[in-house]
Protein backbone atom coordinates (compact mmCIF):
# COMPACT_ATOMS: atom_id res chain seq x y z
CA UNK A 1 0.00 0.00 0.00
CA UNK A 2 1.22 3.55 -1.20
CA UNK A 3 2.16 5.68 2.29
CA UNK A 4 2.98 9.15 1.99
CA UNK A 5 5.79 8.32 4.23
CA UNK A 6 7.67 7.70 1.23
CA UNK A 7 7.44 11.62 0.53
CA UNK A 8 10.43 13.32 0.04
CA UNK A 9 10.92 16.94 0.96
CA UNK A 10 10.57 17.85 -2.42
CA UNK A 11 7.13 15.60 -2.50
CA UNK A 12 6.00 17.82 -0.02
CA UNK A 13 6.53 21.34 -1.17
CA UNK A 14 5.52 20.19 -4.75
CA UNK A 15 2.45 18.82 -3.05
CA UNK A 16 1.38 22.19 -1.25
CA UNK A 17 2.61 23.73 -4.74
CA UNK A 18 -0.45 21.23 -6.44
CA UNK A 19 -3.27 22.07 -3.51
CA UNK A 20 -2.31 26.23 -4.48
CA UNK A 21 -2.99 25.89 -7.67
CA UNK A 22 -6.05 23.43 -7.73
CA UNK A 23 -7.41 26.25 -5.18
CA UNK A 24 -6.54 28.91 -7.19
CA UNK A 25 -8.68 27.48 -9.94
CA UNK A 26 -11.33 27.39 -7.99
CA UNK A 27 -11.43 23.44 -6.96
CA UNK A 28 -10.70 24.17 -3.23
CA UNK A 29 -14.13 22.25 -2.30
CA UNK A 30 -12.49 18.91 -3.80
CA UNK A 31 -9.33 19.80 -1.93
CA UNK A 32 -11.42 19.78 1.11
CA UNK A 33 -13.36 16.35 0.63
CA UNK A 34 -10.12 14.50 0.33
CA UNK A 35 -9.38 15.97 3.28
CA UNK A 36 -5.34 17.93 1.87
CA UNK A 37 -6.43 21.01 3.70
CA UNK A 38 -9.61 22.78 5.06
CA UNK A 39 -11.63 25.24 4.17
CA UNK A 40 -9.96 27.83 6.57
CA UNK A 41 -6.64 27.61 5.29
CA UNK A 42 -7.81 27.29 1.65
CA UNK A 43 -9.84 30.65 2.32
CA UNK A 44 -6.91 33.07 0.98
CA UNK A 45 -7.06 31.07 -2.23
CA UNK A 46 -10.90 30.32 -3.05
CA UNK A 47 -10.94 34.22 -2.83
CA UNK A 48 -8.44 34.62 -5.86
CA UNK A 49 -10.54 32.16 -7.57
CA UNK A 50 -13.58 34.34 -7.88
CA UNK A 51 -12.80 34.81 -11.62
CA UNK A 52 -12.12 30.96 -12.21
CA UNK A 53 -16.22 30.35 -11.13
CA UNK A 54 -17.35 31.99 -14.19
CA UNK A 55 -15.30 28.58 -16.49
CA UNK A 56 -17.10 25.27 -16.36
CA UNK A 57 -15.46 22.44 -14.06
CA UNK A 58 -13.45 21.08 -16.51
CA UNK A 59 -12.16 23.89 -18.18
CA UNK A 60 -10.62 24.72 -14.55
CA UNK A 61 -9.23 21.53 -13.98
CA UNK A 62 -8.02 21.89 -17.85
CA UNK A 63 -5.93 24.64 -16.95
CA UNK A 64 -4.99 24.06 -13.36
CA UNK A 65 -3.63 20.65 -15.44
CA UNK A 66 -1.53 23.22 -17.95
CA UNK A 67 0.07 25.24 -14.83
CA UNK A 68 0.98 21.94 -12.72
CA UNK A 69 3.23 20.55 -16.09
CA UNK A 70 4.09 17.48 -18.07
CA UNK A 71 2.89 14.45 -15.80
CA UNK A 72 -0.38 16.12 -14.87
CA UNK A 73 -0.37 17.78 -18.83
CA UNK A 74 -0.16 13.91 -19.57
CA UNK A 75 -2.78 12.65 -17.25
CA UNK A 76 -5.48 14.95 -18.99
CA UNK A 77 -4.86 13.72 -22.13
CA UNK A 78 -4.92 10.30 -20.94
CA UNK A 79 -8.03 10.84 -18.99
CA UNK A 80 -9.88 12.39 -22.22
CA UNK A 81 -9.42 9.17 -23.98
CA UNK A 82 -11.97 7.92 -20.85
CA UNK A 83 -15.00 7.84 -22.73
CA UNK A 84 -16.26 4.87 -20.37
CA UNK A 85 -15.90 7.43 -17.65
CA UNK A 86 -15.87 11.05 -18.51
CA UNK A 87 -19.07 12.73 -20.31
CA UNK A 88 -17.97 14.32 -23.90
CA UNK A 89 -17.64 17.63 -22.35
CA UNK A 90 -14.83 16.66 -20.03
CA UNK A 91 -13.14 14.72 -22.93
CA UNK A 92 -13.27 17.15 -25.30
CA UNK A 93 -12.11 20.00 -22.79
CA UNK A 94 -8.96 17.63 -21.52
CA UNK A 95 -8.22 16.90 -25.19
CA UNK A 96 -7.04 20.64 -25.43
CA UNK A 97 -4.56 20.60 -23.07
CA UNK A 98 -1.02 21.29 -24.68
CA UNK A 99 2.39 21.83 -23.26
CA UNK A 100 4.26 25.01 -22.38
CA UNK A 101 7.59 24.11 -23.64
CA UNK A 102 10.93 26.19 -24.06
CA UNK A 103 13.50 24.54 -26.29
CA UNK A 104 16.59 23.49 -25.04
CA UNK A 105 20.49 25.73 -25.54
CA UNK A 106 22.12 24.31 -28.34
CA UNK A 107 25.18 23.86 -26.33
CA UNK A 108 22.51 21.36 -24.30
CA UNK A 109 21.69 19.71 -27.21
CA UNK A 110 25.20 18.78 -28.08
CA UNK A 111 26.44 17.82 -24.14
CA UNK A 112 23.72 15.44 -24.45
CA UNK A 113 23.53 13.29 -27.17
CA UNK A 114 27.69 13.16 -26.06
CA UNK A 115 26.81 11.88 -22.48
CA UNK A 116 24.10 9.42 -23.57
CA UNK A 117 25.79 7.96 -26.61
CA UNK A 118 29.52 8.00 -24.90
CA UNK A 119 30.57 9.70 -27.93
CA UNK A 120 31.12 13.31 -29.07
CA UNK A 121 28.34 14.02 -31.57
CA UNK A 122 30.67 15.46 -33.61
CA UNK A 123 32.06 12.30 -34.41
CA UNK A 124 28.40 10.84 -35.41
CA UNK A 125 26.54 13.38 -36.67
CA UNK A 126 27.99 15.90 -39.63
CA UNK A 127 25.82 18.54 -38.64
CA UNK A 128 22.76 19.22 -35.95
CA UNK A 129 20.23 22.05 -36.80
CA UNK A 130 19.80 24.32 -33.62
CA UNK A 131 16.31 25.00 -34.23
CA UNK A 132 14.25 22.17 -32.58
CA UNK A 133 11.48 20.78 -35.59
CA UNK A 134 9.25 19.73 -33.21
CA UNK A 135 8.72 19.80 -28.98
CA UNK A 136 7.07 18.87 -26.61
CA UNK A 137 6.98 17.90 -22.59
CA UNK A 138 8.96 15.45 -22.55
CA UNK A 139 10.94 15.56 -26.05
CA UNK A 140 12.33 17.60 -28.58
CA UNK A 141 12.73 16.38 -32.33
CA UNK A 142 15.90 17.90 -34.04
CA UNK A 143 16.71 17.60 -38.01
CA UNK A 144 20.80 16.05 -38.25
CA UNK A 145 22.72 14.84 -41.24
CA UNK A 146 25.09 11.74 -40.25
CA UNK A 147 28.66 11.28 -41.69
CA UNK A 148 27.71 9.27 -44.59
CA UNK A 149 24.94 11.89 -45.57
CA UNK A 150 21.99 10.59 -44.14
CA UNK A 151 19.56 13.07 -43.05
CA UNK A 152 18.10 11.92 -39.71
CA UNK A 153 15.81 13.03 -36.91
CA UNK A 154 16.85 13.26 -33.44
CA UNK A 155 14.25 12.84 -30.48
CA UNK A 156 15.97 13.77 -27.24
CA UNK A 157 14.17 13.46 -23.62
CA UNK A 158 14.20 16.91 -21.70
CA UNK A 159 16.96 16.58 -18.83
CA UNK A 160 15.50 15.96 -15.30
CA UNK A 161 12.25 14.87 -16.46
CA UNK A 162 12.33 10.92 -14.86
CA UNK A 163 12.72 12.34 -11.44
CA UNK A 164 10.00 15.10 -11.85
CA UNK A 165 7.44 12.25 -13.34
CA UNK A 166 8.40 10.31 -10.66
CA UNK A 167 7.92 12.35 -7.88
CA UNK A 168 4.51 13.41 -9.33
CA UNK A 169 3.82 10.07 -9.55
CA UNK A 170 4.14 9.18 -5.98
CA UNK A 171 1.64 12.25 -5.38
CA UNK A 172 -0.91 11.18 -7.95
CA UNK A 173 -0.98 7.93 -6.15
CA UNK A 174 -1.37 9.03 -2.93
CA UNK A 175 -3.89 11.09 -4.53
CA UNK A 176 -5.82 8.51 -5.79
CA UNK A 177 -5.60 6.42 -2.62
CA UNK A 178 -7.28 9.75 -0.97
CA UNK A 179 -9.90 9.52 -3.64
CA UNK A 180 -11.37 5.94 -3.47
CA UNK A 181 -11.05 6.82 0.18
CA UNK A 182 -13.11 9.82 0.60
CA UNK A 183 -15.38 10.13 -2.34
CA UNK A 184 -17.89 6.77 -2.51
CA UNK A 185 -18.79 7.57 -5.82
CA UNK A 186 -15.68 7.73 -7.21
CA UNK A 187 -14.44 4.05 -5.66
CA UNK A 188 -16.08 1.76 -8.52
CA UNK A 189 -13.74 4.01 -11.46
CA UNK A 190 -10.91 2.32 -9.39
CA UNK A 191 -8.54 5.63 -9.36
CA UNK A 192 -5.66 3.79 -7.70
CA UNK A 193 -5.92 1.20 -10.27
CA UNK A 194 -5.83 4.21 -13.03
CA UNK A 195 -2.95 5.63 -11.54
CA UNK A 196 -1.08 2.72 -12.09
CA UNK A 197 -2.37 2.44 -15.71
CA UNK A 198 -1.46 5.84 -16.09
CA UNK A 199 2.29 5.03 -14.42
CA UNK A 200 2.85 2.65 -16.89
CA UNK A 201 1.83 3.95 -19.81
CA UNK A 202 3.91 7.17 -19.18
CA UNK A 203 7.00 5.10 -18.35
CA UNK A 204 6.39 3.13 -21.63
CA UNK A 205 6.09 6.43 -23.31
CA UNK A 206 9.51 7.82 -21.65
CA UNK A 207 11.11 5.08 -22.72
CA UNK A 208 12.89 6.23 -26.45
CA UNK A 209 14.34 2.82 -26.72
CA UNK A 210 10.90 0.74 -26.24
CA UNK A 211 9.93 3.24 -28.79
CA UNK A 212 12.54 2.38 -31.05
CA UNK A 213 11.71 -1.40 -30.87
CA UNK A 214 8.01 -0.59 -31.42
CA UNK A 215 8.94 0.96 -34.96
CA UNK A 216 10.88 -1.31 -35.96
CA UNK A 217 8.19 -4.18 -35.53
CA UNK A 218 5.51 -1.50 -37.33
CA UNK A 219 7.88 -1.10 -40.19
CA UNK A 220 8.56 -4.91 -40.48
CA UNK A 221 4.77 -5.70 -40.46
CA UNK A 222 4.37 -2.52 -43.26
CA UNK A 223 7.34 -3.35 -45.13
CA UNK A 224 5.08 -5.07 -47.69
CA UNK A 225 2.28 -2.76 -47.82
CA UNK A 226 1.73 -0.09 -50.63
CA UNK A 227 1.38 3.62 -49.94
CA UNK A 228 2.39 3.17 -46.06
CA UNK A 229 5.68 4.02 -44.80
CA UNK A 230 7.08 3.82 -41.36
CA UNK A 231 10.92 5.64 -40.54
CA UNK A 232 13.98 3.70 -40.31
CA UNK A 233 15.41 3.74 -36.73
CA UNK A 234 19.33 3.03 -36.04
CA UNK A 235 19.59 1.03 -33.44
CA UNK A 236 23.09 2.17 -32.44
CA UNK A 237 22.24 5.56 -32.28
CA UNK A 238 19.17 4.92 -29.68
CA UNK A 239 18.70 4.23 -25.78
CA UNK A 240 16.47 5.62 -23.30
CA UNK A 241 17.04 8.98 -23.95
CA UNK A 242 17.77 9.56 -27.51
CA UNK A 243 16.03 8.10 -30.75
CA UNK A 244 17.80 8.88 -34.31
CA UNK A 245 15.15 7.84 -37.24
CA UNK A 246 14.67 8.00 -40.78
CA UNK A 247 13.76 11.65 -41.71
CA UNK A 248 11.12 12.01 -43.60
CA UNK A 249 10.50 15.05 -45.93
CA UNK A 250 6.65 14.80 -46.93
CA UNK A 251 4.62 17.29 -45.06
CA UNK A 252 1.95 16.86 -41.99
CA UNK A 253 -1.07 16.13 -42.96
CA UNK A 254 -2.69 18.93 -40.53
CA UNK A 255 -0.59 21.36 -42.57
CA UNK A 256 -1.80 19.78 -46.01
CA UNK A 257 -4.21 21.33 -48.30
CA UNK A 258 -5.79 18.69 -49.09
CA UNK A 259 -8.10 21.02 -51.47
CA UNK A 260 -5.33 20.02 -54.22
CA UNK A 261 -6.44 16.53 -54.31
CA UNK A 262 -9.13 15.04 -56.25
CA UNK A 263 -11.82 12.85 -55.07
CA UNK A 264 -10.30 9.82 -56.15
CA UNK A 265 -6.96 10.61 -54.07
CA UNK A 266 -8.37 11.68 -51.10
CA UNK A 267 -10.59 8.17 -51.07
CA UNK A 268 -7.65 6.24 -51.77
CA UNK A 269 -5.77 8.13 -48.71
CA UNK A 270 -8.78 6.89 -46.42
CA UNK A 271 -8.37 3.53 -47.84
CA UNK A 272 -4.27 3.41 -47.18
CA UNK A 273 -5.04 4.34 -43.82
CA UNK A 274 -7.55 2.14 -42.89
CA UNK A 275 -6.72 -0.98 -43.91
CA UNK A 276 -3.38 -0.34 -42.38
CA UNK A 277 -4.61 0.24 -38.74
CA UNK A 278 -7.58 -1.99 -39.20
CA UNK A 279 -4.95 -4.66 -40.20
CA UNK A 280 -2.57 -3.55 -37.40
CA UNK A 281 -5.44 -3.98 -34.99
CA UNK A 282 -7.43 -6.95 -35.99
CA UNK A 283 -4.75 -9.10 -37.55
CA UNK A 284 -1.38 -8.59 -35.99
CA UNK A 285 -3.12 -7.27 -31.80
CA UNK A 286 -0.91 -3.89 -32.00
CA UNK A 287 -1.72 -0.73 -33.70
CA UNK A 288 -0.68 3.26 -33.25
CA UNK A 289 -2.65 4.40 -30.65
CA UNK A 290 -3.00 8.12 -31.59
CA UNK A 291 -3.08 8.99 -35.41
CA UNK A 292 -4.67 12.06 -35.39
CA UNK A 293 -3.55 14.44 -38.25
CA UNK A 294 -0.42 15.75 -36.45
CA UNK A 295 1.29 12.10 -36.40
CA UNK A 296 0.40 11.80 -40.11
CA UNK A 297 2.74 12.70 -43.23
CA UNK A 298 1.13 13.06 -47.00
CA UNK A 299 4.49 12.75 -49.80
CA UNK A 300 3.76 14.10 -52.96
CA UNK A 301 2.90 10.67 -54.38
CA UNK A 302 -0.07 9.85 -52.31
CA UNK A 303 2.67 7.69 -50.13
CA UNK A 304 1.42 7.93 -46.14
CA UNK A 305 3.78 7.70 -43.38
CA UNK A 306 3.48 7.64 -39.55
CA UNK A 307 5.05 9.09 -36.98
CA UNK A 308 5.58 9.48 -33.15
CA UNK A 309 5.12 5.47 -32.04
CA UNK A 310 5.53 6.90 -28.26
CA UNK A 311 1.96 5.46 -27.29
CA UNK A 312 0.91 2.49 -29.03
CA UNK A 313 -1.82 -0.45 -27.73
CA UNK A 314 -1.83 -4.09 -27.43
CA UNK A 315 -4.81 -6.78 -28.40
CA UNK A 316 -4.76 -10.07 -27.02
CA UNK A 317 -5.86 -13.26 -29.64
CA UNK A 318 -8.91 -13.33 -27.24
CA UNK A 319 -9.71 -9.47 -27.52
CA UNK A 320 -9.31 -9.17 -30.70
CA UNK A 321 -11.49 -11.94 -31.29
CA UNK A 322 -14.47 -10.54 -29.20
CA UNK A 323 -14.17 -6.82 -31.39
CA UNK A 324 -14.60 -9.15 -34.61
CA UNK A 325 -17.98 -10.93 -32.40
CA UNK A 326 -18.91 -7.05 -31.44
CA UNK A 327 -18.81 -5.89 -35.03
CA UNK A 328 -20.77 -8.85 -36.57
CA UNK A 329 -23.29 -8.38 -33.62
CA UNK A 330 -23.35 -4.48 -34.69
CA UNK A 331 -23.93 -5.56 -38.49
CA UNK A 332 -26.64 -8.51 -37.78
CA UNK A 333 -28.71 -6.59 -34.66
CA UNK A 334 -27.60 -9.19 -32.44
CA UNK A 335 -28.84 -7.80 -29.11
CA UNK A 336 -28.00 -10.78 -26.70
CA UNK A 337 -24.19 -11.28 -28.44
CA UNK A 338 -23.55 -7.48 -27.66
CA UNK A 339 -24.87 -7.71 -24.28
CA UNK A 340 -22.75 -10.70 -23.45
CA UNK A 341 -19.16 -9.21 -24.48
CA UNK A 342 -19.81 -6.04 -22.95
CA UNK A 343 -20.55 -7.92 -19.68
CA UNK A 344 -17.28 -9.84 -20.09
CA UNK A 345 -15.52 -6.33 -20.51
CA UNK A 346 -17.17 -4.79 -17.30
CA UNK A 347 -14.58 -4.50 -14.64
CA UNK A 348 -17.13 -4.40 -11.78
CA UNK A 349 -20.28 -6.08 -10.84
CA UNK A 350 -23.03 -5.16 -13.18
CA UNK A 351 -25.99 -4.26 -10.65
CA UNK A 352 -29.20 -4.83 -13.29
CA UNK A 353 -28.20 -7.30 -15.89
CA UNK A 354 -31.74 -6.82 -17.19
CA UNK A 355 -31.41 -3.18 -17.42
CA UNK A 356 -28.04 -3.52 -19.50
CA UNK A 357 -29.95 -6.03 -21.83
CA UNK A 358 -32.87 -3.29 -22.33
CA UNK A 359 -30.33 -0.39 -22.93
CA UNK A 360 -28.86 -2.83 -25.47
CA UNK A 361 -31.58 -3.29 -27.35
CA UNK A 362 -32.93 0.16 -27.19
CA UNK A 363 -29.43 0.74 -28.89
CA UNK A 364 -30.07 -1.53 -31.58
CA UNK A 365 -33.56 -0.57 -32.09
CA UNK A 366 -32.43 2.98 -32.91
CA UNK A 367 -30.34 1.94 -35.43
CA UNK A 368 -32.78 -0.85 -36.79
CA UNK A 369 -34.09 1.81 -39.84
CA UNK A 370 -30.69 2.42 -40.77
CA UNK A 371 -28.58 0.90 -43.38
CA UNK A 372 -25.25 -0.87 -42.09
CA UNK A 373 -23.25 1.07 -44.86
CA UNK A 374 -24.55 4.51 -43.02
CA UNK A 375 -23.62 3.39 -39.51
CA UNK A 376 -21.14 5.76 -38.65
CA UNK A 377 -18.18 3.94 -35.89
CA UNK A 378 -17.93 7.17 -34.05
CA UNK A 379 -21.60 7.65 -33.10
CA UNK A 380 -21.54 3.40 -32.29
CA UNK A 381 -18.92 4.20 -29.65
CA UNK A 382 -20.10 7.26 -27.69
CA UNK A 383 -23.35 5.02 -27.81
CA UNK A 384 -21.94 2.09 -26.35
CA UNK A 385 -19.32 4.23 -23.83
CA UNK A 386 -22.78 6.24 -22.71
CA UNK A 387 -24.52 2.82 -21.67
CA UNK A 388 -21.35 1.72 -19.94
CA UNK A 389 -20.96 4.98 -18.23
CA UNK A 390 -24.84 5.02 -17.16
CA UNK A 391 -24.00 1.27 -14.90
CA UNK A 392 -20.81 3.08 -13.61
CA UNK A 393 -18.82 0.41 -15.43
CA UNK A 394 -15.79 1.10 -16.34
CA UNK A 395 -13.32 -0.17 -19.62
CA UNK A 396 -9.94 -2.22 -19.52
CA UNK A 397 -7.05 -0.28 -21.00
CA UNK A 398 -6.40 -2.21 -23.76
CA UNK A 399 -10.03 -1.43 -24.95
CA UNK A 400 -9.63 2.71 -24.02
CA UNK A 401 -6.69 2.98 -26.38
CA UNK A 402 -8.69 1.02 -29.38
CA UNK A 403 -11.60 3.30 -28.80
CA UNK A 404 -9.57 6.54 -28.61
CA UNK A 405 -7.40 4.96 -31.91
CA UNK A 406 -10.90 4.15 -33.58
CA UNK A 407 -12.63 7.95 -32.90
CA UNK A 408 -9.14 9.64 -33.92
CA UNK A 409 -9.30 7.61 -37.10
CA UNK A 410 -12.82 8.28 -37.92
CA UNK A 411 -12.48 11.81 -37.35
CA UNK A 412 -8.80 11.59 -39.79
CA UNK A 413 -10.90 9.47 -42.90
CA UNK A 414 -14.05 11.88 -42.49
CA UNK A 415 -11.02 14.94 -43.43
CA UNK A 416 -9.51 13.09 -46.04
CA UNK A 417 -13.26 11.91 -47.85
CA UNK A 418 -16.59 12.78 -45.94
CA UNK A 419 -18.81 9.92 -47.78
CA UNK A 420 -16.31 7.51 -46.32
CA UNK A 421 -18.00 5.08 -43.93
CA UNK A 422 -15.44 3.55 -41.31
CA UNK A 423 -17.85 0.68 -40.59
CA UNK A 424 -18.61 -0.43 -43.54
CA UNK A 425 -15.50 -0.10 -44.73
CA UNK A 426 -14.58 -2.66 -42.40
CA UNK A 427 -16.60 -5.91 -43.44
CA UNK A 428 -14.61 -7.02 -46.04
CA UNK A 429 -11.61 -6.70 -43.87
CA UNK A 430 -13.48 -9.03 -41.36
CA UNK A 431 -14.10 -11.58 -43.20
CA UNK A 432 -11.22 -12.17 -44.67
CA UNK A 433 -9.82 -12.11 -41.23
CA UNK A 434 -12.58 -14.62 -40.39
CA UNK A 435 -12.06 -16.58 -43.28
CA UNK A 436 -8.28 -16.62 -42.60
CA UNK A 437 -9.01 -18.12 -38.72
CA UNK A 438 -11.53 -21.10 -40.50
CA UNK A 439 -8.28 -22.74 -42.37
CA UNK A 440 -7.47 -25.62 -41.68
CA UNK A 441 -3.70 -24.96 -40.86
CA UNK A 442 -5.01 -21.71 -38.47
CA UNK A 443 -7.10 -24.09 -36.70
CA UNK A 444 -4.94 -27.14 -36.38
CA UNK A 445 -2.48 -24.59 -34.42
CA UNK A 446 -4.96 -23.26 -32.43
CA UNK A 447 -6.13 -27.03 -31.23
CA UNK A 448 -1.83 -27.61 -30.96
CA UNK A 449 -2.04 -24.34 -28.49
CA UNK A 450 -4.72 -25.40 -26.50
CA UNK A 451 -4.05 -29.19 -26.08
CA UNK A 452 -0.62 -28.10 -25.22
CA UNK A 453 -2.51 -26.01 -22.49
CA UNK A 454 -4.40 -28.74 -21.38
CA UNK A 455 -1.65 -31.18 -21.40
CA UNK A 456 0.59 -28.45 -19.07
CA UNK A 457 -2.67 -28.71 -16.50
CA UNK A 458 -3.16 -32.16 -16.91
CA UNK A 459 0.80 -32.53 -15.41
CA UNK A 460 0.21 -29.96 -13.12
CA UNK A 461 -3.29 -30.87 -11.41
CA UNK A 462 -1.46 -34.69 -9.72
CA UNK A 463 1.18 -32.24 -7.52
CA UNK A 464 -1.31 -29.91 -6.49
CA UNK A 465 -4.01 -32.03 -5.31
CA UNK A 466 -1.17 -34.22 -3.37
CA UNK A 467 -0.10 -30.62 -1.74
CA UNK A 468 -3.74 -29.95 -1.13
CA UNK A 469 -4.13 -33.63 0.77
CA UNK A 470 -1.03 -32.46 2.53
CA UNK A 471 -2.29 -29.25 3.72
CA UNK A 472 -5.77 -30.44 4.59
CA UNK A 473 -4.25 -33.30 6.73
CA UNK A 474 -2.30 -31.17 8.87
CA UNK A 475 -4.71 -28.19 9.53
CA UNK A 476 -2.72 -26.00 7.53
CA UNK A 477 -4.83 -24.61 4.81
CA UNK A 478 -4.62 -20.85 4.81
CA UNK A 479 -7.28 -18.81 3.92
CA UNK A 480 -6.77 -15.53 2.65
CA UNK A 481 -9.15 -12.94 2.83
CA UNK A 482 -8.83 -9.17 1.07
CA UNK A 483 -11.27 -7.09 2.85
CA UNK A 484 -10.96 -3.54 0.87
CA UNK A 485 -11.02 -0.50 2.79
CA UNK A 486 -10.44 -2.28 6.36
CA UNK A 487 -8.66 0.78 7.24
CA UNK A 488 -11.17 2.78 7.06
CA UNK A 489 -12.87 0.28 8.87
CA UNK A 490 -11.17 0.38 11.82
CA UNK A 491 -10.92 4.32 11.48
CA UNK A 492 -14.73 4.18 11.90
CA UNK A 493 -15.18 1.90 14.80
CA UNK A 494 -12.58 3.96 16.39
CA UNK A 495 -14.01 7.17 15.79
CA UNK A 496 -17.76 5.42 17.02
CA UNK A 497 -15.54 4.48 20.10
CA UNK A 498 -14.53 7.82 20.89
CA UNK A 499 -17.74 9.37 20.52
CA UNK A 500 -19.47 6.17 22.91
CA UNK A 501 -16.58 7.16 25.78
CA UNK A 502 -16.75 10.82 25.78
CA UNK A 503 -20.63 10.11 26.15
CA UNK A 504 -20.86 7.97 29.12
CA UNK A 505 -17.84 10.38 30.63
CA UNK A 506 -19.68 13.26 29.78
CA UNK A 507 -22.71 11.22 31.91
CA UNK A 508 -21.18 10.18 34.27
CA UNK A 509 -19.39 13.68 35.31
CA UNK A 510 -23.50 15.11 35.21
CA UNK A 511 -24.61 12.30 38.12
CA UNK A 512 -21.34 12.73 39.54
CA UNK A 513 -21.54 16.71 39.59
CA UNK A 514 -25.16 16.19 41.01
CA UNK A 515 -25.06 14.08 43.74
CA UNK A 516 -21.87 16.73 45.27
CA UNK A 517 -24.36 19.57 44.55
CA UNK A 518 -27.24 17.54 46.70
CA UNK A 519 -24.48 17.28 49.67
CA UNK A 520 -23.13 20.67 50.28
CA UNK A 521 -19.64 19.19 50.89
CA UNK A 522 -16.67 21.22 50.10
CA UNK A 523 -15.71 24.60 49.11
CA UNK A 524 -18.56 26.50 47.59
CA UNK A 525 -18.62 29.41 44.75
CA UNK A 526 -21.27 31.59 44.08
CA UNK A 527 -23.44 29.41 46.66
CA UNK A 528 -22.91 26.27 44.37
CA UNK A 529 -20.64 23.45 45.52
CA UNK A 530 -17.19 24.14 43.27
CA UNK A 531 -16.57 20.71 42.50
CA UNK A 532 -19.78 20.30 41.61
CA UNK A 533 -19.69 23.18 39.34
CA UNK A 534 -16.38 22.19 37.69
CA UNK A 535 -18.06 19.00 36.96
CA UNK A 536 -21.09 20.06 35.07
CA UNK A 537 -18.43 22.76 32.90
CA UNK A 538 -16.33 19.63 32.06
CA UNK A 539 -19.73 18.02 31.03
CA UNK A 540 -21.25 20.99 29.21
CA UNK A 541 -17.71 21.10 27.00
CA UNK A 542 -17.71 17.23 26.37
CA UNK A 543 -21.11 17.51 25.15
CA UNK A 544 -20.36 20.17 22.85
CA UNK A 545 -17.32 17.97 21.35
CA UNK A 546 -20.01 15.48 20.84
CA UNK A 547 -22.10 17.02 18.88
CA UNK A 548 -19.36 19.05 16.85
CA UNK A 549 -18.14 15.56 15.88
CA UNK A 550 -21.28 14.22 15.07
CA UNK A 551 -21.99 17.25 12.64
CA UNK A 552 -18.44 17.11 11.25
CA UNK A 553 -18.95 13.38 10.12
CA UNK A 554 -21.89 14.03 8.57
CA UNK A 555 -20.67 16.74 6.17
CA UNK A 556 -18.39 14.12 5.18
Amino acid sequence: MFSPNSFTLSDWARLREIIAVLARHGLGDFIVRIKLSTRRRLGYARNTAKEQLYFTTAQRVRMAFEELGPTFIKLGQVLSTRVDVFSEEWTEELAKLQSQTTELPNSNIHELITTQLGLPAEQIFQTIDPRPIGSASIAEVYRAVLHHGQTVAIKIKRPGIEANIAADLRILQHLATLIESEIPELRSYCPVQMVQYFSRSLARETDLSLEQRTMQRFHDLCRHQQNIHIPATYPEYCNRQILVQEYIHDKLLKNTDLSQYSATQRRQLATTLTNTLLIMILQYGVFHADPHPGNIMIGADGRLTLIDFGLTGHLSDQRRQEILTLVQALISRDGRTLQYILENWAKAEISDSDCLGDDVMNLLTDYEHIHSADLRLGQIISDITRIIRSHRLTLPPDLVMLFKCLLTLDGVVKQLDGSFQLLHHTRPIIRKIMRRQLRPQAMWQHSRNQTRLLAQFLHELPPGLLRLNQRLRKGKLALTLDIQRLDQLNNQLDKVANRLTMGIVTAALIIGSSIVMSIQAGPSLFGLSFFGLIGYLLAFANSLWVIWSIWRSGRH
